[in-house]
């Protein structure tokens, strides 16, 4: 048996103080050891005189010092003998079982284990068995009903047996009905399935529903209540009964479950018409569903984003089912990997540069109030004294709404893992729904991706601007790939609103299903193909360990 959590605390220590006396009884035995050989040295020099023998050494106060150094050694001997023996003598077993002995790293220690006792069960006494003149409770099919409501029988009547119109005892004679004669019967009947306790003259409802239920388990009734709660006769129990399955149809009516037969099975039974029902039907109104022919808002997601339709695009670039399986928890790592790499650093580099300006007394320069033009003027000006401006312009030349950009970029950065992206959308700004005059999540997390990979990559004499990875790895719409260069390896928008990226490698193009994530299965079969088939490296850099280090979402 377990431990209580109550008990883990004191079980943890105790468990932890025993390691603790296994490793300091070692200890103990090798200080014992060292104490006396030091203490039986000094002996022998004080009763050899060795010193004065060979060194020649007669200061009389030596032996006075000897003594007193081989008394504490003595000393210190015996008190690590007794420590010693007082932690051998300790239990070294502790009643746990083996998986917390294994958990609280026990396997390689002399401390073991021992089943813990489990406790003897005490069986709950029987209640002894109500007489009939108590009565029974015939309710145990709704636990929700109230105990007013529940029927009550007087003592000359029984639950969960109605007794035949005739003599039970001599089905053939015709007699007078005694009830008397079935209730001593009445705490040994068990109702089987293939008898019925209802007499066949009831009808076909005795069978089945509602009836079968009051059948089952009769409890004690013990709370009193008013003449009109009993049923002393057999009219009584079956206008009850009959009530009770009204109430049932009603409510089944009104529920979702009673639309299908198969999950009211009282629907359509008991002998009656398709007409009997026609009052409560007329409350619906039944006719075919059409599709719907506006957008809708998830249909990228549903339809075209299915994990069928990614895999078919993964089996074109490779045959292991382990990509189609892990692109999930690749998706999770990206996102991290850019909101740690660049989004947490660009934020804070940002509000360090924007101090840096009203020291200066530029407070009009501002990131995210100045616009675009401004900040580039004043990085030539002012290179020498914020010389990281100019990076942190390239991240910010996206759109002339820098407070909208700065205030996005700062939100997706404190969202934790990207939270708040909207991949065909974006955030509000004082009030300010999106609209499509402002940048999606997905442009800015591309643009500041390609922005970050362009400072990664060394500069190229083609490209003067720096922008060595946009230029030959992203191409944006309006403009096309050129489909018959095989060395063509790029990224390619051929969408802005909604947001939609492919892959463009070797002449061929790789469409990635629409939606939320898009971005992010395009950017990891990019990064996937550069691993896979380009040994890490995206020209002279390398995107492993020892360069980008980006690669590590793939794990090993």
């Amino acid at each position: 048996m377990t431990p209580s959590r109550e008990a883990m605390p004191s079980l943890i220590d105790k468990t932890m103080r025993m390691r603790r006396e296994e490793q300091e009884r070692q200890v103990v035995l090798a200080w014992a050891v060292l104490n006396v050989s030091l203490a039986g040295m000094i002996y022998t020099e004080m009763s050899g005189k060795l010193l004065s023998r060979y060194y020649n050494i007669t200061y009389w106060p030596i032996w006075y010092i000897e003594l007193v150094l081989g008394s504490l050694f003595s000393l210190n001997a015996i008190f690590d003998f007794w420590k010693y023996f007082k932690y051998t003598m300790a239990p070294s077993t502790i009643a746990i079982t083996p998986e917390q002995h294994r958990l609280l790293g026990l396997r390689n220690s002399g401390i073991q284990a021992s089943p813990p006792q489990k406790p003897e069960k005490k069986e709950p006494p029987v209640p002894p068995q109500s007489s009939p003149l108590q009565g029974q409770n015939v309710l145990s099919f709704s636990p929700a009903r109230p105990p007013s409501s529940s029927p009550k029988f007087s003592p000359s009547c029984v639950s969960g047996f109605s007794p035949p119109l005739s003599n039970p005892s001599s089905p053939g004679s015709g007699g007078p009905f005694s009830p008397s004669m079935a209730f001593g019967k009445v705490l040994n009947y068990s109702p089987s399935a293939s008898s019925s306790p209802y007499p066949s003259s009831l009808g076909p409802v005795e069978g089945t529903s509602l009836r079968a239920r009051y059948r089952t388990s009769p409890s004690v009734f013990s709370s009193p209540g008013g003449k009109e709660d009993y049923m002393d006769d057999l009219k009584s129990l079956e206008k009850f009964l009959r009530s009770e399955e009204e109430k049932s149809h009603r409510s089944q009516l009104g529920s979702p479950e009673s639309a299908s037969p198969s999950h009211s099975p009282t629907f359509w039974n008991y002998n009656r018409s398709v007409g009997d029902y026609a009052q409560s039907l007329r409350k619906f109104q039944y006719q075919p569903a059409c599709r719907s022919q506006a957008p809708s808002a998830h249909k990228d997601e549903t339809e075209l984003g299915s994990k069928q339709a990614a895999e078919e695009v993964w089996a074109r670039i490779t045959t292991s089912r382990v990509v189609t399986d892990s692109i999930d928890s690749w998706t999770a790592k990206l996102r991290n990997w850019i909101n740690d790499t660049i989004l947490v650093h660009l934020v804070k580099e940002i509000e360090s540069i924007n101090s840096q300006l009203r020291r200066m007394g530029c407070p009009e320069l501002q990131i995210g109030e100045a616009s675009i033009s401004s900040l580039k003027q004043a990085a030539v000006v002012k290179a020498s004294v914020i010389p990281t401006l100019n990076a942190i312009v390239q991240y910010l030349d996206i759109t002339p709404n820098q407070e909208y950009l700065v205030e996005r970029i700062k939100e997706l950065a404190h969202s934790g893992c990207m939270s708040s992206f909207r991949w065909n959308g974006g955030g509000n700004l004082k009030n300010r729904k999106w609209d499509t005059d402002l940048p999606t999540d997905s442009a800015i997390l591309m643009h500041i991706l390609c922005t970050y990979l362009d400072s990664r990559l060394p500069p190229h004499p083609k490209y003067p601007d720096g922008k060595t990875f946009t230029s030959q790895h992203f191409i944006q719409t309006p403009h096309k790939p050129d489909l018959s260069n095989e060395n063509l390896f790029c990224i390619h928008q051929s969408s802005t609103n909604p947001p939609h990226y492919q892959l463009i490698y070797q002449g061929h193009i790789y469409s990635l299903p629409k939606g939320r994530n898009n971005l992010f299965h395009t950017v990891l079969m990019f990064l996937f193909i550069i691993k896979t088939k380009e040994s890490g490296m995206l020209g002279r850099v390398n995107l492993g360990l020892s360069g980008v280090n980006i690669l590590w979402i793939f794990g090993d």
